[in-house]
């Protein structure tokens, strides 16, 4: 009997910026769960059309990491509690809306690293990076405001030490801070060119400071 023919499937981490997904998603920023719920499914879709937009007939499964101000100091953010929640009753069979784009359900997040040492998480969260979203330092800023830390860096190693491990995989970046191009440009020439491809999803393109050619995706 012949064998029959298999349909190769390409593998994808999409590293998601969740503070830009937030404001691209355009929901009243008021109760944490219809934020979670509306930005999950924003970024499915961006994330589907973003592939099919680079090859349509492809098969893609998809891995979502998650980076944000996750904890402050120990304590999970509402933002935290309500995605965990919206994820649990997610449909991520249908998240994408693409046929050839699948979304796997188990979600990671960014405040544990791919490949840091176990001996540096933290004993009881089991993170490595806690205390991510703090009390603003600026001058200006109100006593209840408060910004993110370590996002874009830890972005940035998960995506260079991703783009060593696993050449053949794709990655997908979804955030509109120039500081995640220096790490693109290094996972770009990491994988050469017949390997898996790097892709930066967002609002704008380089522009007359930048090369992203054949890199950026526009939301």
């Amino acid at each position: 009997m012949p064998e029959l023919n298999r349909v190769s499937v390409t593998a994808v981490t999409a590293f998601v910026d969740w503070n830009s997904q937030i404001h691209r998603a355009r929901r009243p920023r008021s109760d944490p769960m219809a934020i979670a719920q509306a930005t999950l499914e924003y970024v499915g879709r961006a994330i589907g059309r973003a592939l099919t937009s680079i090859n349509h007939t492809a098969r893609f499964d998809v891995s979502l990491r998650l980076y944000h101000g996750w904890h402050r100091g120990f304590e999970p953010t509402e933002n935290r509690k309500a995605l965990t929640t919206a994820a649990a009753g997610a449909d991520f069979s249908a998240l994408s809306t693409r046929a050839n784009v699948v979304v796997r359900p188990e979600i990671s997040f960014g405040n544990r690293l791919l490949s840091a040492l176990d001996t540096r998480l933290h004993p009881r969260l089991g993170i490595h990076l806690p205390n991510t979203l703090r009390r603003s330092t600026r001058a200006s800023a109100g006593p209840d405001e408060v910004e993110e830390k370590m996002v874009d860096t830890a972005i940035a190693t998960d995506m260079v030490d991703l783009a060593h491990r696993e050449p053949d995989r794709w990655i997908v970046v979804l955030g509109d801070d120039d500081d995640l191009i220096p790490p693109i440009y290094a996972a770009e020439a990491i994988r050469g060119r017949n390997q898996g491809r790097v892709l930066l999803v967002r609002s704008r393109t380089g522009g007359a400071f930048f090369n992203l050619d054949n890199v950026v995706v526009q939301q």
